[in-house]
């Protein structure tokens, strides 16, 4: 579709129609003067002739190419339509030693919390492809694996290499918050979201859980607490798990703590956390052009030119 980018100009193109009436002379004003030696000035005097004729309708196509190309015509082609995020997205995986015991099931099978957790965020990112993931593993301290980004492939390639060793042994959920704000906070997308998985309790001290949960509520960094492991009495083992830290963290971010006992459980969590928190696209539309003004501009000088030489040549 062809269109204008300023069809305004459209306004002046009855200009010399209104110039040609205000200084139009009355016929009785008229004056002709015959100039036998004077050749040229006779033949534009004596009347109207072919060439005279087609000398305005130059001068009217030349005017009319003038007004267009000054109108900046475009072919537009069909919109495109680009999604952008509105909303970052943090996981914040714990690392610690406690995170190999077997007490969780996936697909039937015994497993590890830390495998489980794995295989359950691999799904839940591949649904995410709206917002940016961010990957952080903590242990000893807290480390940013994967920044921003709306690879969600490359993400889950990357969440599926995560191993014990890489961050230590204990578990430092205060450092993880902080590093969760520094990486949201000069962020130019104000929805912040940090899904923190843990089994223990902070055990670096740090920087204590619930000031950096403080610093979180202070950026606009909402947090959602995940306690993993299943109950004690059930599998015999010990559990350090921190719920009452994990859900003041949760409550004073205006996120939500949940508890995962076993794979339907963290199933479970997630859609709930899908719902809560759905989808959230920008979309912005997009209209390629191309500018056509390269031909009422080149048909003008042509135009031009011509009646420059019929001109010359009357």
């Amino acid at each position: 579709m062809i269109t204008f980018a300023w069809p305004w100009f459209a306004c002046i193109l009855p200009l010399p129609l209104f110039v040609w009436w205000l200084i139009k002379p009355k016929q009785n004003q008229h004056l002709i003067i015959y100039a036998p030696t004077l050749p040229y000035f006779s033949k534009k005097l004596t009347g109207d002739t072919p060439r005279h004729f087609w000398t305005r309708i130059l001068l009217v196509l030349c005017w009319i190419l003038l007004v267009i190309s000054l109108s900046r015509p475009q072919l537009l082609d069909n919109p495109i339509v680009q999604t952008s995020p509105s909303r970052d997205l943090l996981l914040a995986i714990d690392l610690s030693k406690s995170m190999q015991i077997k007490d969780m099931s996936l697909n039937g099978q015994p497993a590890e919390r830390l495998e489980m957790v794995k295989s359950y965020l691999q799904s839940f990112i591949k649904q995410r492809q709206g917002d940016r993931i961010g990957i952080i593993l903590f242990a000893d301290h807290a480390y940013l694996m994967v920044p921003f980004t709306q690879d969600w492939q490359a993400a889950r390639q990357l969440l599926s290499e995560v191993n014990y060793g890489l961050a230590g042994q204990f578990t430092a959920i205060g450092e993880a918050i902080t590093l969760a704000v520094k990486r949201t906070l000069h962020e130019p997308i104000k929805n912040k979201i940090l899904i923190l998985l843990s089994d223990g309790r902070d055990t670096v001290n740090t920087l204590q859980p619930l000031d950096a949960a403080a610093l979180a509520k202070a950026s606009g960094l909402k947090i959602y607490t995940i306690g993993i492991g299943s109950d004690p009495s059930e599998t015999q083992t010990e559990s350090d798990l921190d719920e009452t830290t994990l859900e003041s963290i949760a409550t004073m971010t205006g996120g939500q703590y949940f508890r995962a006992r076993s794979e339907q459980d963290l199933s479970e969590i997630y859609q709930q956390i899908n719902l809560i928190e759905p989808l959230s696209l920008k979309t912005v539309t997009y209209q390629p052009y191309k500018e056509l003004l390269v031909w009422p501009l080149s048909c003008l000088v042509g135009l031009m030119m011509l009646l420059l030489w019929m001109l010359k040549n009357d």
